[in-house]
């Protein structure tokens, strides 16, 4: 009979310190979430308002009009890419890179030895495990 309450007792013991050891996680997880995501906050507000000081302090400039562009394949340029494809790749650098000064002095083709099926393989044979 000695046994069995010393046993009764010890299991009890285990389920009391268990539990109390999951919930305190819980807590301590919990307290955790909140401190990052009050840091994350504070840090969005402070983006957002650097964001909002460089918009006050840089001048808005005029909408500069677009003229179509003609559908044309012809080139001016000297490595045989089309007009419309250099428009694109400078709109995607002044998206890049907005307000600051910028200037593409040129745009050439990449010279790939290898097929799109040989890239495939190099990189499903070379990725990381």
């Amino acid at each position: 009979m000695e046994n069995i309450n010393l046993a009764l007792t010890l299991l009890l013991a285990g389920f009391i310190i268990v539990f109390a050891v999951l919930v305190l996680l819980i807590i301590i997880i919990t307290i955790y979430g909140k401190i990052i995501q009050a840091v994350q906050k504070k840090s969005a507000e402070r983006k957002q308002k650097k964001a909002e000081q460089k918009a006050q302090e840089t001048p808005v400039k005029a909408a500069e009009t677009v003229t179509p562009v003609e559908e044309s394949t012809t080139t001016d340029n000297d490595g045989g890419i089309p007009d419309e494809i250099i428009a694109v790749i400078a709109a995607a650098v002044d998206a890049v890179y907005g307000g600051k000064s910028h200037k593409i002095k040129s745009v050439k083709r990449s010279r790939n030895a290898r097929s799109a099926w040989g890239n495939a393989g190099v990189v499903e044979n070379t990725r990381p495990f």
